[in-house]
């Protein structure tokens, strides 16, 4: 019994000093949970990046001995090259299947340049996209680097004017994004394939697209558009930045590149849905607006218009008279086909009109326009089976009317002369 006893309070003293609180828990109690729950919970300890003696947990002076390389919170000026000790290690990083250049590429962007090559502090660190203690992988939705998280993170410092003002740069900039056609697909529908920031500048190697080839840049999603784009007149070419010029607000393009290539007509952060009104019409990024008193750009999107409107057109009344033959139960097995395919073939002018190959956009338009006459013509043959069909069995049933009629007759004959 004495010896049950004993071994009792030897485990509750055991478990008591276990459970006595260290100056983690009972000082950074809020940053050790964030710790805990994040990607470098097994893999760092508090040690590994504020220094320190580990073996003094309890003991405040000793844990904060600078002799034992504490430095408490880290500079800003030092926390790339401080996540770079692990990240920049191939062997370290080969376990978790991640990249070793994050600070390489981080030196190259606008934000590593401006700190390391100016001693400006006032960029945005490892800390600033990533989180200090918490940190999640990139794709829990609860991380601040998750894609439909981007805009927000950007924002802390893209939509502070204050912070900006210094660099030339507007702080309306993720408001824009919200408004536009990728914004609304990302943050509203939840579009996965929607592009977020990091897709067009770049994660830790962000640059602003333009600087070295922005059809490329707007290629990565929109391919077929920017493989068409490279074939124009005006790919390219210097006078595609008109929109740096026309631009109503001026601090909107303070680095010059929101009149290069697609951002001429099609913007930058608030890109709109493109509508056909671009072709005529003369707002900033329009064809008009450059073209104004050049009649054979207009000549040219008139023709576009032109042909779209009549596959349109066709396409509508196509579907109106498949909609009447199933109605009238016609065998129909290629015409919804035929229809889907002149829908692709319009879906496929939108990029092709990018080329301003006049011949190539005919060809295909009317090579629409003929899917849309054969299934017309299919349609009336069927037509025609469908009314021959009914004739024939008119025909029949008044035949197999008229033979029941003389039939009956023949038997009232027979019993009348029985």
């Amino acid at each position: 019994m004495r010896t049950a006893l004993a071994l009792l309070l030897l485990l509750l003293a055991v478990v008591r000093a276990e459970d006595a609180p260290s100056c983690v828990t009972h000082c950074h109690g809020a940053e050790h949970v964030a710790h805990k729950a994040s990607v470098h919970a097994e893999a760092l300890a508090c040690t590994d990046c504020h220094g320190g003696d580990p073996a003094a947990q309890r003991d405040a002076a000793k844990s904060h001995d600078p002799a034992k390389g504490f430095v408490g919170k880290v500079a800003r000026a030092k926390v790339p090259a401080l996540c770079g000790d692990c990240h920049a290690d191939p062997q370290r990083m080969h376990a978790y299947g991640l990249a070793t250049d994050p600070l390489v590429q981080y030196k190259t962007s606008i934000h590593g340049q401006v700190l390391f090559g100016k001693g400006d502090e006032n960029v945005a660190v490892c800390t600033d996209c990533h989180g200090v203690h918490g940190i999640l992988p990139a794709h829990d939705p609860r991380a601040p680097t998750a894609r439909e998280n981007q805009p927000a993170t950007c924002g802390k410092c893209h939509s502070d004017e204050a912070r900006m003002k210094p660099y030339g740069v507007p702080a309306d900039t993720v408001e824009r994004f919200e408004k536009s056609v990728h914004g609304i697909a990302l943050l509203v529908e939840r579009d996965r394939g929607a592009p977020a920031c990091a897709d067009c500048h770049g994660s830790h190697g962000a640059v602003p697209p333009g600087v070295r080839d922005l059809v490329q840049v707007c290629g990565q999603c929109h391919e077929h558009t920017a493989e068409q784009y490279r074939k124009s007149p005006h790919a390219g070419k210097k006078d595609m930045r008109c929109r740096a010029c026309h631009e109503e607000d001026a601090a909107k393009d303070p680095l010059g590149f929101a009149g290069q290539d697609c951002t001429a007509c099609h913007g930058t952060h608030d890109i709109a849905v493109a509508g056909r009104d671009m072709l005529l019409g003369d707002k900033v990024g329009h064809c008009g607006h450059c073209h104004r008193n050049d009649e054979a750009p207009k000549a040219a999107a008139q023709t576009i218009l032109d042909g779209t409107r009549r596959l349109e057109d066709a396409m509508e009344r196509t579907k109106e008279d498949l909609r009447v033959a199933k109605r009238r139960s016609l065998f129909l097995e290629h015409e919804d086909l035929l229809l889907r395919e002149s829908e692709r073939a319009l879906v496929f002018v939108e990029p092709l009109a990018h080329s301003l190959d006049l011949a190539a956009i005919s060809k295909h338009l009317e090579d629409g326009l003929k899917r849309q006459d054969r299934t017309i013509e299919t349609l009336e043959k069927e037509g025609k089976k469908l009314r021959d069909r009914k004739i024939l069995l008119t025909g029949l049933a008044a035949l197999l009317l008229l033979l029941a009629a003389l039939a009956t007759l023949k038997l009232r004959e027979l019993r009348r002369l029985s």
